[in-house]
């Protein structure tokens, strides 16, 4: 579980790089965009490293539901942080993708805490496989939407 928080963690920190990289000219709405990204993402970063904090090797099953909502909270959070931003109309899809990822990767962790409301060995062994799967397609997707946000900001 805290493996979880710390690798998507890790995923926003190195995305909120490729964005500042990404804009080399004086364009005061470009800076600003970069910025304001940056800053979501630096939250939603010690957000994720709190609730990671409290998350113990020994936890039950119930604490362990707690936490992952508190995740998804901070998700959440995130994806309403990320919306508000004044995005420059050329990176208006990628960051619309941006977005996306982030609401994927909550579903994922919903549909991770809905499978191990009732838990059984086999199904909690599932619901982890599915959602450790879930979180490399979430840093994947990231990174690739941080990517395409650099490029469109460059053009």
């Amino acid at each position: 579980m805290a493996r979880l928080a710390r690798t998507a963690s890790v995923a926003t920190l190195l995305v909120a790089a490729l964005v500042l990289a990404a804009c080399g000219d004086d364009n005061a709405d470009k800076n600003r965009y970069i910025r304001d990204l940056a800053a979501a993402q630096t939250t939603y970063k010690a957000n994720a490293e709190r609730i990671e904090a409290g998350a113990t090797q020994t936890s039950t099953p119930a604490e362990d539901r707690r936490t992952l909502d508190r995740f998804a909270t901070a998700i959440n959070d995130t994806i309403v942080a990320l919306r508000r931003l004044d995005v420059p109309p050329e990176a208006a899809a990628e960051h619309r993708r941006f977005v996306g990822v982030f609401m994927t990767w909550r579903d994922d962790i919903e549909r991770f805490v809905a499978a191990i409301k009732n838990p059984t060995q086999a199904g909690v062994a599932r619901a982890q496989r599915r959602i450790a799967a879930a979180n490399l397609t979430f840093n994947a997707a990231l990174r690739k939407a941080g990517t395409d946000i650099d490029a469109a900001l460059a053009s």
